[in-house]
């Protein structure tokens, strides 16, 4: 009963947020080696919102430098375009899509760590690929869950009582309830935004990463690296911790469990910029 009125609801949803829409045209050009700096600036300077949360990173003390940037292109040369590509996408969902019932800056430390975990776990990976995607699609795992919350309030108010009461994994209430998981709904509203299969695979299959076909390797950096941000306290505010765990996933990805703690302490470096991404976006 649910499933359709949900479906059905979020039919209605043609549009891509304008932030959003920003931040998926500057991913699409930082992706081009010959892109330049005029081109990023001339996409970002049109949102005045994102704008000047571009200049505040920039001077911000994790990106510090001796000379105060004063504009947008200064700016995006002193982060570089992977730094403004992944704030871009951080800042745009940060501001669009806004949890009620978990807590927000719980649920967006765990995005983001999750989404820097991954990317380090392809840099030690023995079958490293380069992804220009796997930021984002990491970033956006649990994009279901604030779509929920955002369009059906109330009735996600349940399953998120049940999943507190019982101890359940949410996915497994989701299913129960409203016979559709955040996994399913996140994918199903970006595929209708057009949104590249590539990068909907990643979010509809990141509990289940051996059933992607599509983006099958990143899928399951993405569940290793949520499973590691859920196992160092960085839970999303919304779920118990999953008892179950793909223990081949290590094999098949070419990654050495001694290699954990030197992942670990690099993306401990990274977290303090995720905490200026929270700051700059609103938390």
């Amino acid at each position: 009963m649910y499933k359709k009125m949900i479906i059905s609801k979020l039919a209605d949803i043609q549009e891509l947020p304008t932030m959003f829409n920003v931040a998926i045209e500057v991913n699409k050009l930082t992706s081009v080696p010959s892109t330049s700096v005029y081109q990023i600036e001339h996409i970002i300077k049109n949102d005045l919102a994102l704008t000047a949360k571009v200049l505040k990173l920039a001077n911000s003390t994790v990106y510090g430098g001796t000379v105060r940037i004063i504009s947008l292109n200064q700016a995006i040369a002193r982060l570089g375009f992977k730094e403004i590509n992944k704030m871009a996408l951080a800042v745009s969902i940060l501001n669009n899509f806004k949890p009620i019932y978990i807590s927000y800056e719980k649920f967006w430390m765990h995005s983001i760590v999750t989404a820097y975990t991954a990317v380090k776990l392809n840099e030690y990976s023995e079958t490293h690929e380069p992804s220009e995607r796997l930021f984002t699609g990491a970033l956006m795992h649990d994009i279901g869950i604030l779509l929920f919350e955002l369009h059906f309030p109330t009735l996600y108010k349940k399953v998120l009582d049940i999943v507190k009461s019982k101890n359940y994994e949410l996915r497994y209430i989701e299913r129960e309830i409203l016979g559709i998981t955040h996994s399913e709904i996140g994918a199903l509203l970006l595929k209708r935004w057009r949104i590249p299969e590539e990068l909907t695979s990643m979010i509809q299959f990141h509990h289940t990463p051996f059933e992607a076909e599509i983006s099958s390797r990143e899928t399951k950096l993405i569940y290793l690296a949520n499973y590691i941000a859920n196992n160092r306290g960085y839970d999303n505010g919304a779920s118990v911790f999953p008892d179950f765990f793909h223990d081949d996933i290590w094999f098949e990805l070419g990654i050495s469990t001694d290699d954990i703690p030197q992942i670990i302490s690099e993306v401990n470096e990274d977290i303090e910029k995720a905490k200026e991404f929270l700051k700059i976006g609103g938390v």
